[in-house]
C-alpha cells in the first residue's frame, strides 16, 4: 500500500466516522500504522491535504505514530517488539520468530470542530 492508498483509506475511515458521528469537520487525525509498512510521512501528509479537499477532514493535521514490528517466539511462546522483520527471541534466543503485527493501519483518534454549523 503507497501513500496515496494509506491517505484514502484513512479518508474513508475518518469520512465514515464522521458521518455516523454526526461530525462537519475534523481538525486532527492519529494514526498508528505498522513498521512493516514501507511509507514516506512527508509525501503521506502531502497527499492526505490533497485528497481531503473538499471533504470534512480538508486541513485537518495528521500525526502519525509508526507501531513496532510484533513477533511471537514459536520455541516458547513469547511476544515482543522489534524495530525490524528477523530477530532472534529476547527470552530464548530462537533464531525463527514469526512475526504477529506491523502492517496495522489505524486512526486512533480524531479532532474534531464541534463548532461547526
Amino acid at each position: 500500500m503507497d501513500e496515496r492508498e494509506l491517505a484514502n483509506r484513512v479518508l474513508e475511515i475518518v469520512d465514515d466516522s464522521a458521518y455516523h458521528i454526526s461530525a462537519r469537520r475534523i481538525l486532527g487525525i492519529h494514526l498508528a500504522i505498522g513498521g512493516l509498512r514501507s511509507f514516506n510521512v512527508d509525501l503521506l501528509h502531502t497527499i492526505f491535504r490533497d485528497v481531503s479537499l473538499g471533504t470534512v477532514a480538508e486541513g485537518a493535521k495528521l500525526w502519525v505514530q509508526v507501531l513496532p514490528v510484533r513477533h511471537h517466539c514459536q520455541n516458547c511462546g513469547t511476544n515482543f517488539d522489534a524495530s525490524r522483520s528477523e530477530v532472534p527471541c529476547p527470552a530464548c534466543s530462537h533464531p525463527h520468530t514469526e512475526i504477529v503485527g506491523g502492517e496495522e493501519l489505524r486512526v486512533t483518534n480524531m479532532e474534531i470542530d464541534d463548532t461547526a454549523a
